[in-house]
């Protein structure tokens, strides 16, 4: 029933968006039909339920000698506890309270320091800087996990070292200390309010989607507030995963794309948000999720 509203509204503004555009050259558009899932996305897994991620485990290469891109390398780290142990140079730093101890390997087992998530997000400003995600000459990169719970921030620190990711330092922080604080104080609150995002989303605004009849077509059409609220994916809310690749912020930016991607690579979507007014609001969603 959802599904099939999402379909006639989205069929109705791209009905409308052609015929703002008659005498343009326009591709044959289907009716799109949402890419979602049933899957409940877990703030956050305990220790035990890693066969049950939504991900399967890959076979393991880390005695290839060789890794790729960051992401297809924290996939196989997130999914096999093996993996892990020979890409964790140990003894591990470990800065919290101020303080330095040094893990051991029962140490990274029996504190359960990272908790997962499947979705992982990443943060620009411009769109030049998405490209950077999938280059192989990156050397460092952290993988930030902010729980707004606790209002804790665990920043790991990976290097490459040869031809491969390692896991070579924790530093744990107050979120108030965490130079994304800002933003994810309003994500945060985006995703939990309902009221709250309804003042926050352009209206109308752009969605962009794959046309579920032709993986090359991409559809795209301005959506108003009901049928975005008709639609709009679960998410992480708890525990958010930030993957960051050395692009520092501007003090006062006015643009933020964030990148949402499941481990798995089932589940990708990208936010675009502007200040107006002094205030965040979501002006383009793009949902590319197989």
């Amino acid at each position: 029933m959802k599904k099939g509203l999402l379909g006639f509204c989205i069929a109705m503004c791209l009905f409308v968006a052609c015929g703002k555009r008659q005498g343009e050259s326009q591709p044959t558009l289907s009716t799109p039909v949402l890419v979602t899932s049933d899957k409940v996305y877990l703030d956050t897994l305990e220790e035990g339920d890693l066969e049950e991620l939504f991900f399967s485990p890959v076979e393991e290469n880390f005695f290839s000698g060789r890794d790729g891109i960051f992401e297809e390398f924290l996939y196989e780290f997130c999914a096999d506890s093996a993996m892990q142990m020979h890409r964790i140079h140990f003894p591990l730093p470990y800065l919290h309270s101020g303080e330095e101890t040094m893990l051991s390997e029962e140490d990274w087992t029996t504190l359960g320091l990272l908790k997962l998530t499947d979705i992982y997000h990443t943060l620009f400003e411009h769109d030049a800087e998405m490209d950077i995600e999938r280059d192989t000459s990156v050397r460092k990169a952290n993988l930030e996990c902010v729980d707004m719970k606790s209002k804790v921030v665990r920043v790991f620190s990976f290097e490459k070292q040869g031809e491969w990711w390692m896991l070579h330092r924790i530093n744990e922080l107050m979120f108030n200390e965490y130079r994304h604080c800002d933003f994810y104080s309003f994500y945060y609150r985006f995703i939990t309010d309902s009221l709250y995002q309804s003042v926050h989303v352009n209206d109308p605004m752009t969605f962009v989607t794959v046309d579920p009849e032709d993986d090359f077509n991409i559809l795209e059409a301005n959506i108003d507030m009901e049928q975005w609220f008709a639609f709009n994916p679960l998410l992480p809310e708890h525990l958010l995963m930030n993957v960051e690749y050395g692009v520092k912020p501007s003090r006062r930016p006015t643009r933020k794309i964030l990148t949402c991607k499941s481990l798995g690579g089932n589940f990708n979507t990208t936010s675009y948000f502007r200040r107006i007014g002094g205030e965040w609001v979501l002006t383009r969603f793009e949902d590319m999720s197989n």
